[in-house]
């Protein structure tokens, strides 16, 4: 059988200037391979019309519609799964992902899907794609919660995968990787495992958790030797110049992360970039592996610079003395650091916006990420915005970077928000221009120094002063 797999990433490309790699989709799709299915991909990467929609999809030839979803890209996705089935009503579909998982209910509601995967879906889309192949009944397939009759069968959830390794390698031909790499400078985007387990209240893995309670161990990593073996394959065939893991926490099981480190730096002299939390990198001899197996780089979430909100609202337990503690740490070793920050948080005030900022400020981060936050369906927090009234009726945002809340929050006002967003810009382009420039950074910051801390006054008044450069001396 052929499926058809459907990525939703409107607006993607225009915010990272490139496609990215979906694992998860290329987990299903070396699975279904494997088992002498075909696939193929569409990929989209802005809004379709319904005509351009319909004859792409016609042109692949599909058996089955399987879309992934996100909740920011769930509204195009339950569109286009409605004008499937509205000109091709026998067609089925399925969609999985974070957003099904969490609220399957309400995405079955809408009548475009015929079934939602709950939870990992490797197995039971090629269960269902079997099925379908011999001319079974796959009503009763475990993960799959099913509309039928103006029902929908609840099937129960089967155990989640114990052993990582057991999957093939993810398909990477599905996306064009090539292109991929190519357009992303050769940064090859991979994880090691699956699951977190920390609580922070903005984030999906507690509601995840706990709707695959009983099922197994939640948080699992591949061996090593299948990481590098990985590697190994991807080396041999791309052009790659930076491994990226995107694990949550790549630190979390220490031993695991030493092992990989050890065998990593024997085998590969190429760097690579991490996520991991501050409380998984104050560590030295941990620091110290990593940059000698040639990790270049780590990305820990700050989220806010103000402890109180930080540790009560966020429940990100680690104290700013923590954090500078694994800044000085890493850049002893000569490790750089990305940080992750979010502004409009539930209690947060502009005050609190600009420490996060000072924070980052005196942190000097190699670059840093920000977003608005966004109340994401079955977390603590969207939870406490639906029971203060924060949530404002019929708004949602399709982008995580856009300038502006759902939330209707009584100590941050809209201007205060859309101030913050500017400062939080200003500061990633004074990290630009240091690391870029130094010593323009230099005149950058005795401009600051001489107009009383006016940050946009300097900036205004070190690009006249080049101007003035370039008309006397040239470019």
């Amino acid at each position: 059988m052929k499926v058809c797999l459907i990525y939703s990433d409107v607006g993607g490309v225009e915010h990272y200037g490139a496609r990215k790699y979906y694992q998860g989709l290329g987990y299903l799709s070396s699975v279904l391979k494997c088992a002498g299915h075909q696939t193929e991909l569409i990929y989209l990467q802005r809004e379709p019309t319904q005509e351009e929609f319909l004859a792409q999809f016609a042109q692949v030839g599909a058996d089955l519609a399987a879309f992934s979803s996100t909740t920011h890209q769930h509204p195009y996705v339950d569109r286009c799964a409605g004008w499937i089935k509205a000109s091709m009503p026998h067609m089925l579909t399925i969609v999985g992902g974070t957003h099904p998982t969490l609220v399957p209910e309400q995405v079955l509601a809408s009548g475009g899907f015929d079934a939602v995967c709950v939870g990992e879906g490797e197995y039971p889309l090629l269960e269902l794609v079997n099925a379908l192949q011999e001319g079974r009944d796959w009503t009763g397939i475990r993960n799959l919660w099913v509309r039928r009759d103006g029902s929908i069968v609840r099937n129960p959830l089967r155990p989640l995968l114990e052993n990582l390794d057991e999957l093939p390698f993810p398909d990477r031909e599905l996306f064009d990787y090539k292109r991929i790499l190519a357009d992303n400078g050769g940064w090859l985007d991979m994880m090691a495992g699956r699951g977190c387990p920390y609580g922070c209240t903005y984030c999906c893995n507690s509601a995840l958790r706990e709707r695959m309670k009983g099922l197994g161990k939640y948080v699992r990593f591949r061996s090593a030797d299948n990481v590098l073996a990985e590697i190994r394959a991807l080396v041999s065939s791309y052009s790659v110049k930076t491994v990226n893991f995107q694990d949550d926490t790549f630190t979390l099981d220490r031993e695991w992360a030493l092992q990989f480190c050890h065998a990593y730096g024997r085998e590969f002299d190429l760097p690579f970039w991490i996520n991991t939390r501050v409380e998984r990198i104050n560590d030295e001899e941990l620091v110290v592996a990593l940059v000698r197996a040639g990790c270049r780089g780590v990305r820990i979430g700050i989220e806010s610079g103000n402890e109180n909100l930080r540790t009560n609202i966020l429940k990100r337990r680690m104290s700013n003395a923590e954090i500078r503690h694994a800044f000085a740490l890493s850049r002893k070793h000569g490790l750089d650091i990305y940080t992750c920050n979010m502004l409009g948080i539930p209690g947060e005030t502009a005050a609190m916006i600009e420490e996060t900022i000072e924070l980052n400020r005196e942190l000097q981060p190699a670059d840093l990420q920000f977003s608005v936050f966004y109340p994401y369906p079955m977390t603590e927090l969207y939870d406490v915005a639906a029971r203060n009234g924060y949530l404002a009726e019929g708004e949602a945002l399709h982008s995580y970077y856009e300038r502006k809340s759902i939330l209707r929050l009584p100590t941050l006002s809209k201007d205060e928000l859309e101030r913050g967003y500017d400062h939080f810009q200003d500061l990633k382009a004074e990290l630009r221009l240091k690391r870029e420039s130094p010593l323009r950074y230099r005149v950058y910051q005795v401009l600051c120094f001489v107009l009383g801390g006016n940050r946009p006054k300097a900036r205004s008044a070190l690009r006249r002063m080049e101007r003035i450069k370039a008309r006397l001396f040239g470019p």
